[in-house]
């Protein structure tokens, strides 16, 4: 605490030590890769130590400084929000040093070392002469930039014991700088020790607590069959795509040589094995496809040419992800990509750079070959067997040819079932499936891919469950099809006459159904999508970079004409000691009646020690009941002194009617 013996004091935050601005500097490139930016920064904000002129800048110049910044600001959280989703959070906590780099040069580089309110927070600005000096004073934001640093270090997500020894650095250095002498070095050693020691284990407490509950809830989510879709897992459960269909999102875009006048299906996977909610895959490997010799492409088959192709354009969130495909995809070629790979369960894995990617995909006259049926293709679950050999019975199948029968399920779920997104049903282990069989008879795609399947097996044809998207979406302006999280679909592939065919029972009106619950929002948000891919994905075959390279363009003019504004304000000399050009600023609590008392006491007892506290230091010369009567007053200095949103005249007048009281 201030020494209160002195009637004016510093009421603006201390400013960081010398150094301590690059030092976090340093730790926020080093998280973030960008270490080159935080050495040039941080070596023009500490060179103001090293100068002795300054900068003689207006509040007019710095409120428009502070303005840009803001504006600056809120270009960017569009940008990022557009280009990153709900992950642009991050990004924005990696960018806030750059935020804030105008306000620190001015006051670096200004004659006042500081930044008044006024700048920071337009609400105080607008008050004018009627902004007392309780809200209206100059503050040195040097410290909070330098935690600011740190945060935006910590977004960097590499958890590792440098970063927390590094972070213990910085911060000790701080303190050891804001150190009181009423405590002695050893007791603030000793405690620093401690709250670091405790720091570290609640970290990898909270970590671990972290990874416990991610095992837990996985295996409550399998258990349940609520998890999302998931190729990587070789598992899906029912209801995973019903959630993904409540989502207006565009996953990836799709530019044909000729629109199409039925749907598209692009596939992900194929599972094989049905039980409790969810269809798996045994675990296996994928085969490399090898790359074209001095190409960006690869090709599945390299006996057959691609009939047509089609550029697709899809948002990757990590470096390697299984990409819906049709079924019929002979060869993928595109600069973005670095590796691709296939399973037997028609899976297309690619690896590629992080966000927006272009890829050209070629079809052939046929399908990529799958894996040929396993006894699993034919297997269905025992609490089900009954129910399907019941409506087995009712068709006819078991006698009829296979074509037949497929004939005979399509022509049965036409018409004795109708298409519903609405989802009673949560249990996985429930007979939720019997009911769409035999009394909802309603559902959504999972509901009619699930039962096709199982029923075909009943009648002895293989038959796997599919995932994947339905294109069909054109959008005249952008000139090409729109995939939407809502297009997400699931329908089945049989085989019969040694090859797998596509099956889809689900009612056809079911695009249409879930296009009329769009939000009245879509087109802004399609607006915002387009703008994300258009400056942030390459085209195809160029080695150009991203589009977004123009931005950082921006900035050089912005710089240059900044630069000239601050070489052409006037300059004037001044002490290179930051402690010497330090201004001391008047605000509420500083003027406060109790100081005169206090000079009095202390000039008859005893002086307070640094750190000590009124209260304490009031007991202590006070001993007994003589010290309570200035318990009250010092309870209204108190928060006369130090709570922002208090009266401060009618504060100032109970302390003084108070102090006439004792007398």
């Amino acid at each position: 605490m201030d020494n209160l013996s002195n009637n004016t004091v510093n009421t603006k935050l201390s400013p960081a030590p010398p150094g301590l601005i690059l030092a976090g500097l340093l730790v926020w490139g080093w998280q973030t890769q960008f270490m080159i930016y935080a050495i040039a920064i941080g070596l023009l904000l500490e060179l103001p130590l090293f100068i002795k002129w300054r900068i003689d800048f207006s509040d007019k110049d710095t409120n428009q400084l502070a303005d840009l910044s803001g504006v600056l600001f809120f270009i960017l959280t569009i940008y990022v929000f557009v280009n990153y989703s709900f992950q642009g959070i991050y990004k924005i906590l990696e960018l806030l040093p750059f935020v804030l780099l105008l306000l620190m040069l001015v006051q670096c580089y200004g004659i006042q070392n500081g930044i008044k309110t006024s700048a920071l927070f337009i609400s105080i600005r607008r008050l004018g002469e009627r902004a007392g000096p309780d809200i209206l004073y100059t503050t040195n934001i040097g410290m909070p930039y330098v935690f600011i640093c740190l945060i935006s270090a910590s977004s960097g997500n590499k958890y590792s014991d440098y970063f927390f020894a590094v972070c213990v650095v910085i911060i000790g250095w701080l303190l050891l700088t804001q150190r009181t002498k009423h405590y002695s070095k050893t007791t603030w050693f000793t405690s620093v020790v401690f709250v670091i020691f405790f720091s570290y284990l609640t970290q990898n407490g909270l970590q671990q607590i972290q990874n416990n509950s991610e095992a837990f809830f996985l295996k409550l989510f399998e258990q349940y069959g609520w998890r999302s879709t998931d190729p990587e897992r070789t598992s899906t459960s029912i209801g995973s795509l019903g959630r993904l269909k409540l989502s207006d999102r565009i996953i990836f875009r799709v530019k044909a040589d000729k629109p199409s006048p039925t749907p598209l299906y692009f596939r992900e996977t194929s599972y094989s094995t049905y039980e409790y909610g969810s269809w798996r895959n045994p675990k296996v490997e994928f085969d490399i496809i090898g790359k074209t010799p001095g190409k960006n492409e690869w090709r599945l088959n390299k006996n057959k040419l691609d009939k047509e192709t089609m550029d697709v354009a899809i948002y990757l969130q990590d470096q390697s992800a299984i990409i819906p495909v049709p079924d019929n995809i002979n060869s993928l070629a595109g600069k973005d990509l670095i590796q691709l790979e296939t399973s037997v369960y028609g899976s297309t894995r690619i690896e590629a750079r992080e966000g927006w990617i272009n890829y050209r995909l070629g079809i052939s006259d046929h399908d990529f070959v799958e894996a040929t049926p396993t006894p699993e293709d034919l297997g269905i679950p025992p609490n089900y067997k009954t129910d399907f050999e019941q409506i087995a019975v009712k068709l006819g199948l078991y006698s009829k040819s296979q074509k037949e029968i497929i004939k005979s399920v399509q022509q049965y779920f036409k018409d004795e079932f109708y298409y519903s997104i609405t989802q009673n049903h949560r249990y996985t282990k429930g007979q939720y499936l019997s009911r769409f069989l035999f009394k909802d008879k309603k559902g959504h795609c999972e509901y009619f891919a699930t039962a096709t399947a199982l029923l075909l097996r009943e009648a002895g044809i293989p038959a796997r469950y599919t995932i994947g998207y339905s294109v069909q979406e054109y959008s005249n302006w952008q000139g090409t099809y729109l995939v939407r999280a809502r297009h997400a679909h699931a329908w089945l592939k049989y085989y019969i006459d040694g090859e797998w065919h596509n099956m889809d029972t689900t009612p056809s009106v079911w695009a249409p159904m879930e296009a009329e619950d769009r939000t009245i929002l879509e087109p802004l948000m399609d607006l915002f999508s387009w703008l994300r891919y258009k400056t942030t994905s390459s085209d195809i075959e160029s080695d150009t970079k991203s589009n977004a390279d123009w931005m950082l363009w921006m900035l050089i003019p912005l710089g240059a004409y900044l630069s000239w504004r601050f070489y052409s304000k006037q300059r004037v000399e001044q002490n290179n000691n930051r402690d010497t050009i330090h201004l001391e600023f008047d605000r509420y609590g500083t003027d406060s009646p109790l100081y005169p008392l206090i000079k009095q006491i202390e000039q008859e007892a005893d002086h307070r020690q640094a750190g000590e506290t009124l209260m304490a230091w009031i007991k202590r010369i006070f001993p007994g009941s003589k010290a309570d009567k200035y318990y009250e007053l010092i309870t209204l200095h108190n928060t006369y002194r130090f709570n922002p949103a208090g009266n401060k005249r009618e504060e100032k007048k109970q302390i003084s009617d108070s102090l006439d009281s004792l007398a």
